[in-house]
């Protein structure tokens, strides 16, 4: 058979016109025999979604996909949920936002879906832990229903230069105490850069437009500290209290305990490459995978993304389990990157039960084998045939070593509130609350910013 795979590819340069162009959906009609897919396609590629097209449009002959890749795919996105005539079947993104689309009706219940079989089980028993708890949410006219799927379940933290360490016989930190040391000695030794004697590899680099990706070990050393009871107990968000770091009863200032130690790490500006304040991702990855550092704080998108930057000399990835905080109750347990993701069918989409299939072949156990081959992270579900994954390469290898030691995951999920401001971020409130970059900044200091963050909560907490 021939199978047509439709696929738009949009440069930055291109993306103003193109968008124009995609959203004047007017006079176009729903093709009962084409599913539409959009796909946000920086950090994991597309390259894992084109098996299960073709796998898909295999098994369901006559049918075609056709599929939008974006990078900057969630301003079409808003475009076309604004429209009255879209025609979109199915989106798989990173966007907060997900939540207002939720509450406004703008996606369709999948309440129907958790129960369809794939490999043996249901959707529902697919789905990581991590997210399953949170998957109702109450809409705008108290309804619960399920509107989003979760879609990658992310570890993030501290990944690290493996030729550089293997060379230095630097030893991968298991303790922050230990990670304290390494930093010192990282300097002491004052490794040459490779083709610049004049500069010293430093500890870190880290991008100051994501601060955000700091949260990543800072949110693990906090539920090492709180304990995963507590911690789920916290995202049940019952009062603004639960940011009082004064509060006798609450977890809030373990959360300043975490912080604090990661401030004794990036208060001294010679652990970081200078100019990291002003680095976007891509920067912080690009001096890293040159080696003018050890060691950067993200998450497991940067797999694929350093792998666009050439064929390196003296590099390979690793990616450590982030170390035990001194004082911790917990130690197998992380945070999973992933409540601001979604995989979702548009209320219009007259093409659902396409989607539904597309989305079981997406989440069976060949194609998450195959996700993590391709794009080297995990989607948010459980795969029980794990044996196609590729373990020779080093750095899978060791990435599901750190899953395996880290079994208690928790997402900052919450099925408690509607979500009126697709900025209101859980553990901190709101974006801007989030403290890292302005003690980079030098704007402010742990005990004001913690101060700032518990009394934004009681503003906000009446519009929760």
């Amino acid at each position: 058979m021939n199978k047509k795979l439709l696929i738009t590819t949009l440069t930055s340069t291109l993306l103003i016109g193109a968008i124009s162009a995609l959203t004047s959906c007017g006079g176009e009609t729903n093709n009962p025999d084409e599913l539409r897919i959009v796909l946000y396609n920086a950090g994991w590629g597309d390259e894992w979604i084109k098996d299960v097209i073709s796998s898909w449009e295999e098994k369901n002959p006559g049918k075609t996909v056709n599929l939008t890749s974006l990078y900057d795919v969630n301003t079409l996105i808003n475009r076309r949920l604004a429209s009255s005539d879209n025609t979109d079947d199915l989106y798989i993104t990173t966007y907060n936002g997900w939540r207002n689309f939720a509450a406004q009706g703008k996606f369709a219940p999948l309440d129907d879906l958790l129960t369809e079989p794939v490999d043996g089980v249901t959707v529902l028993d697919k789905i990581d832990p991590a997210f399953k708890d949170h998957l109702y949410f109450t809409n705008q006219d108290g309804e619960k229903h399920v509107y989003r799927l979760p879609w990658t379940s992310g570890m993030g933290g501290i990944y690290y230069n493996k030729t550089m360490f293997e060379e230095n016989h630097w030893e991968v930190p298991t303790t922050t105490e230990e990670l304290t040391t390494l930093v010192a000695q990282i300097k002491e030794d004052r490794v040459s850069v490779e083709g610049d004697d004049t500069q010293s590899v430093v500890p870190f680099a880290y991008t100051g437009q994501n601060t955000d990706y700091f949260d990543y070990a800072v949110l693990t050393w906090w539920m090492q500290l709180a304990g995963s009871d507590a911690v789920k107990d916290f995202f049940n968000y019952s009062s603004a209290e639960n940011f009082n770091t004064q509060n006798t009863e609450g977890i809030y200032d373990e959360l300043k305990t975490a912080v604090t130690y990661w401030w004794s790490l990036f208060s001294d500006q010679s652990n970081y490459l200078s100019g990291s304040i002003g680095y976007s991702n891509h920067d912080a990855q690009r001096a890293f995978f040159n080696g003018q550092c050890a060691m950067i704080f993200t998450g497991d998108w940067c797999y694929n993304e350093i792998l666009k930057y050439g064929t390196p000399k003296n590099f390979e990835l690793g990616f450590m389990k982030t170390p035990t905080i001194t004082g911790a109750k917990e130690t197998d347990i992380a945070y999973a990157i992933g409540s601001d993701q979604y995989i979702a069918i548009p209320s219009t989409s007259t093409e659902k039960d396409l989607a539904y299939s597309f989305i079981k072949e997406m989440i069976s156990n060949e194609f998450l084998s195959n996700f993590t081959n391709k794009a080297h992270g995990f989607l948010a579900f459980n795969n029980s045939d794990p044996s196609s994954i590729d373990t020779s390469n080093s750095y899978i290898k060791e990435y599901l070593d750190v899953r395996n030691a880290t079994t208690n995951r928790i997402s900052d999920e919450s099925n408690a509130l509607i979500y009126l401001n697709q900025d209101i971020q859980n553990i901190w409130v709101t974006s801007a609350s989030r403290p890292f970059l302005g003690l980079l900044q030098g704007g402010t200091n742990i005990d004001d910013a913690f101060d700032a963050i518990y009394k934004q909560a009681q503003t906000v907490f009446s519009e929760y």
